[in-house]
C-alpha cells in the first residue's frame, strides 16, 4: 500500500517505518465478528496490520446492524466473515484477510491459532472465552480480552510474557451467560465501539512492545460516567489491588 495511507503513523517516533514494517508482518486473529469484532478489525487494518483472520460462524442479522457496523441491510442472511471482508477490502486493498466461516471448537482451534501471533477474543459467551484462553496458554499466544456490559467496558491482555493466566483465573465464577449477552442486557453502541478499539490498541501495543500494556491488569471503563478502574492481578495466589481514576473528555 502507498505509504501515504499510513503517513500519520510514519511520523510518530514510537512507530515510524520500523514499526509499520513490524505491523505489516504481524498476523492477528479476531474471534467474533460482532459488536466488538467489527471495530477491532477495522482499527487493526487502519493501523497497518497486514494479515488479519476473522473467525465467526454467524450470519448477519438486522437486529445487530447498529453495533455491527461493517455490515449493510443488503448483507442480512449472509455469513459475517464474507460480509465483513467484502466491506474491508474496499478500503484496505493490500491487507490480507482470511475468513473462517465457522465457530471455534476443540477440534479446529489449535490449527487455526498456530497460524497467528496474537488473538483478539471478541466473543460473547464464557465457554468460547475459556477455550480461547486455554488454547492461548497451550500455544504461547497472547490473547486480548474485551467485553462490554451495558455501558461498562472490560479489557485485559492474557498470556503475555511471564503472565500465564486466562479468563477463569480472573473470573473464578462463570458469569450468568444469558444475563450477560447483549440481546438480553442491552448494549450502549458507542461503548461496544470503544471496547473494540481498545482491544485493537492493546494488540498494537503488544506488537510494538509499547509501555503500559494491560498485562496483569483489568481495565474497567464506564463510557457514560468516564470512570476508570484498573484491577491489578499477577497470579492466582496474589490479592488483586484496585486503583480508580476519572477519565477526562
Amino acid at each position: 500500500m502507498d505509504n501515504r495511507f499510513f503517513s500519520d503513523h510514519l511520523q510518530l517516533s514510537f512507530i515510524g517505518k520500523k514499526g509499520m514494517d513490524k505491523l505489516k508482518s504481524t498476523r492477528v486473529l479476531v474471534v467474533g465478528a460482532g459488536g466488538l469484532g467489527c471495530p477491532a478489525v477495522s482499527a487493526l487494518a487502519s493501523s497497518g496490520i497486514g494479515y488479519i483472520g476473522i473467525l465467526d460462524g454467524d450470519k448477519v442479522e438486522l437486529k445487530n446492524l447498529a453495533r455491527q457496523y461493517l455490515y449493510t441491510p443488503a448483507q442480512v442472511g449472509t455469513l459475517k466473515t464474507a460480509a465483513a471482508i467484502t466491506q474491508l477490502k474496499i478500503r484496505y486493498q493490500d491487507t490480507l484477510f482470511i475468513a473462517y466461516p465457522f465457530f471455534a471448537n476443540e477440534t479446529n482451534i489449535h490449527s487455526i491459532f498456530s497460524e497467528y501471533d496474537i488473538v483478539i477474543d471478541a466473543t460473547d459467551n464464557f465457554p468460547s472465552r475459556l477455550l480461547i484462553g486455554h488454547t492461548g496458554i497451550q500455544l504461547g499466544t497472547p490473547v486480548i480480552y474485551g467485553s462490554i456490559f451495558r455501558s461498562e467496558v472490560q479489557i485485559t491482555v492474557f498470556n503475555y510474557e511471564a503472565q500465564r493466566l486466562a479468563i477463569d483465573d480472573l473470573f473464578t465464577l462463570q458469569p450468568a451467560a444469558e444475563g450477560m449477552r447483549c440481546e438480553v442486557s442491552g448494549t450502549y453502541v458507542i461503548g461496544s465501539m470503544i471496547a473494540g478499539m481498545l482491544m485493537a490498541n492493546e494488540a498494537i501495543k503488544v506488537v510494538l512492545d509499547l509501555p503500559d500494556k494491560l498485562t496483569g491488569k483489568l481495565l474497567l471503563f464506564d463510557v457514560l460516567s468516564l470512570q476508570k478502574r484498573v484491577i491489578n492481578f499477577s497470579s492466582l495466589q496474589s490479592d488483586p489491588t484496585e486503583t480508580t481514576s476519572e477519565m477526562k473528555a
